[in-house]
């Protein structure tokens, strides 16, 4: 029956993928909506190159893999700042609460760009007109134990993008699976995210962001004051080439984390880097402090993340 389950998992978002013919025979770079979806959230992951699927266990899971979430068996909270590309920013927040057998999270993402004033073919120079533009996304989550090595999570959200006097909203569906294998530590993992409908805006049919993720994660040394974990992960953008991505973390008495990551096959955001620190409990309550850098190769700034999350 397990082993049944298993199959399913990792079966349904190819039949999915085929049903709605994304086809993946060339890069259809721009041919997506609803970009924000894409843009990593929280500092750790971010530090690890995004190469988490495997290794989110927290509420935090709801940005990568759903099925990461049943391991919150305490409630959470997470708060997240990401100062993003030419001034645009990104701010997220999740809370988890466990049941007895199932825990349940809420979130909320946005990201906003700076209003910028309207220019015409008559009026190259501006108009005078200040135009706002931004993102939101809305998401419900749960995830469950199913045994005690496979967890399955999904997550419902509402998002909605704005750009002046048009928008576009959507209902969309993510799903993923968690399973540790009994050899050593491994783990692996798989999340389908973003599938829903297409989208129109100005008569422009647009897909949605739809990613698959695939992550094999292990402890390559583990003791009582030091764990060093190594991930590797391949994404798959319907919208875009694959992406592989590879992080490791130090942690040092449970205290300290030390992170760093590559990404291959992309054009920025390639190297990161960062560090995070926890708290001892005070008043039953644990702090967790996360910070990354990204490098940017090209033109534009580096990227800096910060995450704050609390644990009572």
């Amino acid at each position: 029956m397990k082993a049944k389950i298993l199959l399913f998992l990792l079966l349904a978002p190819c039949l999915l993928m085929a049903q709605y013919d994304y086809g993946f025979d060339f890069a259809k770079t721009g041919s997506g909506g609803l970009q924000f979806l894409k843009i990593g959230v929280g500092a750790r992951e971010s530090a690890m190159g995004e190469a988490v699927a495997g290794d989110v266990k927290d509420v935090n899971a709801v940005y990568w893999n759903p099925a990461g979430l049943a391991y919150a068996t305490r409630y959470q909270a997470s708060f997240s700042h990401n100062t993003w590309l030419v001034n645009s920013r990104q701010l997220a927040a999740a809370v988890a609460i466990p049941f007895k057998t199932f825990t349940v999270a809420l979130s909320a993402l946005s990201f906003a760009i700076d209003d910028f004033e309207e220019t015409t073919v008559t009026s190259p120079e501006g108009t005078g007109r200040m135009v706002s533009a931004g993102d939101l996304m809305v998401g419900l989550s749960a995830a469950r134990m199913f045994t005690d090595k496979l967890s399955i999570g999904g997550q419902v959200k509402y998002v909605r993008e704005k750009l002046d006097d048009y928008s576009i909203n959507n209902l969309l569906f993510d799903i993923g699976a968690l399973y540790y294998t009994g050899f050593r530590n491994l783990r692996l993992a798989f999340s389908l995210q973003h599938f829903g409908p297409d989208m129109e805006l100005v008569d422009q049919e647009y897909r949605t962001p739809l990613l698959f993720r695939i992550n094999a994660t292990d402890e390559l040394y583990k003791s009582e004051e030091m764990a060093w974990t190594l991930g590797a992960e391949l994404v798959h953008p319907t919208d875009n080439v694959e992406i592989v991505n590879i992080g490791t973390e130090l942690q040092l008495h449970q205290l300290l984390f030390l992170r760093a990551g590559y990404r291959f096959n992309t054009d920025e955001g390639k190297l990161a880097c960062g560090f995070g620190l926890v708290t001892p409990a005070m008043a039953g309550v644990n702090l967790r402090l996360d910070y990354s850098f990204v490098q940017s190769e090209r033109v534009f700034d580096d990227i800096h993340r910060f995450t704050a999350g609390f644990t009572f």
